[in-house]
């Protein structure tokens, strides 16, 4: 029997060994990277899946910041109202002190230069700003939305528009941001600044002030209904903040499933190519040494 030997080995002893180096390359990218996928011809159809979730990570990313930042502007101002709560409740437990028929002249002026801080506090809580915007003007950021006006009715002039702003914090969801100032402190329904001022003049004049009393009880509740705004905001965010961050985990877990490594496996496989590579090697140094190929069977 006759053996057949392959004269010209060494073209395909070069592409076997081009082969087990790429092999190698594949695997030693897999262990460093920790993905299967480190261009796109390694897995068309893998990497268009990967395009889709990368898409939609980033889209994720977008609306939780969108969230983060609204919390923080939202917090401030929910803070702030519940600050206007309290001095409002002073004015109005003020306003029942200088309906007291004991009080002299003397004390009731007291009691309206108390009311008089009181109104310059409001104004400066519709004039609260965050991230250098103003809140309560509507979407008349860049302008204080409140400013003193002893000629006009409500004692201010307001400054903003009655546009309320809304922001998509998730696929087919948009919260409303914001209560316009004129809708918060000057309600018709209750006007809070009008009422403070109201009755600025009637502890002043000493006439009407149980009617300014009750006005600004009745402004103080249309406050309360308008602030709600803000709180049930905050409650939208807060559960959309949750929806979002578990969606993203479901995201990176797709993402690992789809080019994540099996690291044992390619650690077995890198080990293997090491193996063939350096076979291989040693076959091609024998080779190049020898006269002939026949050399190699004696």
């Amino acid at each position: 029997m006759s053996i057949r030997v392959n004269p010209n080995i060494l073209p395909d002893l070069l592409a076997g060994l081009n082969q087990a180096r790429q092999q190698l390359n594949q695997a030693d990218l897999e262990l460093a990277s920790g993905r299967s996928i480190n261009q796109p011809s390694d897995n068309p159809a893998g990497t268009s899946a990967l395009i889709l979730n990368h898409a939609a990570q980033s889209q994720t990313d977008s609306y939780q910041q969108n969230v983060s930042d609204l919390q923080s502007k939202l917090q401030i101002a929910d803070s702030s109202l519940n600050s206007a709560v309290t001095v409002i409740d002073q004015a109005i437990s003020l306003g029942v002190e200088a309906g007291n028929g004991t009080l002299s002249d003397g004390d009731r002026q007291a009691i309206a230069q108390q009311l008089s801080g009181i109104q310059q506090q409001l104004v400066g809580i519709g004039n609260t700003t965050a991230g250098g915007t103003y809140l309560f003007g509507g979407t008349q950021v860049e302008t204080a939305p409140f400013t003193v006006n002893s000629a006009a009715a409500a004692g201010v002039t307001y400054n903003g528009n009655s546009s309320v702003t809304s922001v998509q914090i998730a696929n087919g969801q948009s919260v409303n941001v914001n209560v316009p100032g004129d809708q918060l402190f000057l309600n018709p329904s209750g006007s809070v600044l009008g009422s403070i001022n109201q009755l600025i003049t009637a502890v002043q004049n000493n006439s009407g002030i149980s009617a300014a009393v009750t006005a600004l009880g009745q402004a103080s509740n249309e406050f309360d209904t308008q602030r709600l705004s803000y709180g049930t905001a905050l409650n939208e965010l807060q559960t959309t903040g949750t929806f979002l961050t578990n969606e993203q985990l479901q995201l990176s877990t797709q993402e690992t499933n789809i080019d994540g490594a099996d690291i044992a496996q390619v650690a077995t496989q890198f080990s293997q190519a090491q193996i063939a590579y350096a076979s291989l090697l040693e076959a091609e140094t024998k080779i190049l040494n020898q006269p002939n190929i026949l050399s190699l069977l004696q």
